[in-house]
């Protein structure tokens, strides 16, 4: 009997199955489901760990940094390219790239981890937050560059040239890691013995002389010249300037894409030129030994046909030292008024544009570790650089906030201002629960206020020889250090 109750009981309970219908099931299934709950862990850790919110910071870095670009434009900036990094609730875009142009400006002992961590208070893997960088596209940087760099709203009086601001434009060349990614984007530069060692990373920058300050960069992830990096540049040329570069760039082409510019914002340019480069006409001699000449642009399709010509004012002059043998120079430029710009003033003018060149050296070797990257990528090169040059932007503009006692901010040395500038930082973000808001501008006050004594004397003349150290033929052994301190003279040729 009770077997037959209990064969009745399953009949009816597989006749009460068949009677249901497959999405009857599901859905009873689904709801018998627990209900997950990772979405409310992600919601209450970014409501904790003020994920992609401002940071309140007033006087530190990211206040330095926020000064140039708001929190919302950071956060706007494109998305990653992969999902790579999983935990990105953790580290908001934002916190990732501020971090990144810290770690890079800054010398202190440690890895991209342990410098996120003192500027936000996350722990993260390094492997994660490698992961995270390379999911970055170049875009993010290249719009990062665009917003960051601007012109300086406090200038020292020396940094112009009646009323033109002096800008130099120059290129850089990185040495990056040999990988096979690496060198398939990337070229070899032989050097004097013909072997390439690393490929080259390249950049051009226009640079605002003196203050030391970045206008604008352009980085070559595909391996592109400096040339062709250099021409992305024109069109961050600021108001009223003064552009100066090398030989390099002192050919038709140039000067008449660079007109164009210069024209339509009031500038003018400053442009040494190779001895050989051939003129197509010259048009007036005068009284000073300089002369007005017609310079041709080339068709790039048809080499045998003239583009467009340009009129512009030629100088030749000879620059003496004594001890070393004189040296030739020949600059083109559009300020064609030999009264109210004399000769003399643009040759000895046309010297500061070496200022590019120590700008260059503090990328490399002050603010960066060598001329060697520490990435292992082409893209987290490009950002390592960028960073750098993001970098050198904020600290001349907290140069250029001092009050020295005169309009000479530019003898403040720029070195010296970011040693400084780090210990501050550190203490900022140490004490960023500890101290007040009137104490932490107390203390940026005392920084400002020791920086603006650090006056450097007035830079002497170059006193190192360009010769090799190493006997490596032709060039001579360097033997003697000599000492250079004469005064420089400058005469002008006629033609």
């Amino acid at each position: 009997m009770f077997w037959c109750i209990t064969l009745r009981m399953k009949k009816v309970s597989a006749k009460q199955r068949s009677g249901f219908s497959k999405q009857t099931r599901k859905s009873s299934l689904k709801k018998s489901r627990p209900k997950k709950t990772r979405s409310t862990k992600i919601s209450s850790a970014r409501s904790a760990d003020g994920y992609n919110q401002e940071p309140q910071d007033t006087v530190g870095f990211v206040a330095l940094f926020l000064e140039r670009i708001s929190w919302l434009q950071l956060s706007a900036l494109k998305a990653r390219k992969s999902r790579a990094g999983r935990p990105a609730h953790t580290l908001s875009r934002p916190q990732l790239l501020v971090g990144i142009v810290f770690h890079y400006t800054v010398s202190l002992a440690g890895n991209f981890a342990e410098h996120l961590m003192m500027l936000t208070g996350i722990s993260m893997a390094q492997s994660t937050l490698s992961e995270r960088r390379q999911a970055l596209p170049a875009a993010v940087f290249e719009q990062l560059l665009g917003l960051v760099l601007r012109p300086l709203k406090k200038v020292s009086a020396a940094a112009f040239y009646k009323g033109l601001r002096l800008v130099a434009i120059d290129g850089v060349a990185y040495s990056v890691g040999n990988h096979r990614s690496v060198n398939r984007r990337l070229k070899k530069q032989n050097n004097q013995k013909g072997q390439g060692g690393f490929a080259k990373l390249r950049c051009a920058v226009l640079l605002e002389l003196l203050m030391h300050n970045p206008l604008a960069a352009r980085i070559g992830c595909q391996g592109q010249s400096e040339w062709k990096l250099a021409q992305g540049l024109l069109e961050h040329l600021p108001m009223r300037c003064l552009l100066m570069a090398d030989r390099l760039y002192g050919c038709g082409a140039f000067l008449v894409a660079a007109l164009k510019i210069l024209r339509v914002r009031k500038g003018h340019l400053l442009i040494r030129v190779k001895r050989s480069l051939k003129v197509l006409r010259t048009i007036k001699e005068l009284t000073e030994g300089s002369q007005l000449v017609e310079i041709k642009a080339l068709n790039p399709q048809n080499r045998h046909e003239i583009a467009e010509t340009v009129v512009v004012r030629e100088i030749r002059a000879t620059i003496r030292r004594k001890g070393c043998r004189p040296v030739q120079v020949r600059l083109w430029t559009s300020l064609l008024d030999e009264k109210k710009y004399p000769a003399q003033e643009l040759v000895r003018l046309y010297m500061s544009r070496w200022e590019q060149e120590l700008y260059f050296r503090e990328l490399k070797h002050e603010l960066g570790t060598n001329d060697l990257l520490r990435s292992q990528t082409v893209e987290t090169a490009a950002q390592e650089v960028a960073a750098m040059i993001m970098g050198s932007s904020l600290i001349a503009e907290a140069r250029s906030q001092l009050e020295p006692g005169e309009q000479l901010s530019h003898r403040i040395s720029f070195l010296k201002v970011w040693d400084l500038l780090e210990p501050l930082w550190l203490t900022l973000l140490l004490g960023a629960d500890i101290l007040t808001t009137q104490q932490k501008e107390q203390l940026a006050a005392r920084f400002y206020e020791t920086a603006s004594k650090l006056k450097m004397a007035k830079k002497r003349i170059r006193s190192c020889p360009r010769v090799l150290r190493s006997p490596l033929q032709p060039w001579p052994k360097k033997t003697k250090q000599k000492e250079l301190n004469t005064a420089v003279t400058y005469r002008i040729q006629s033609a």
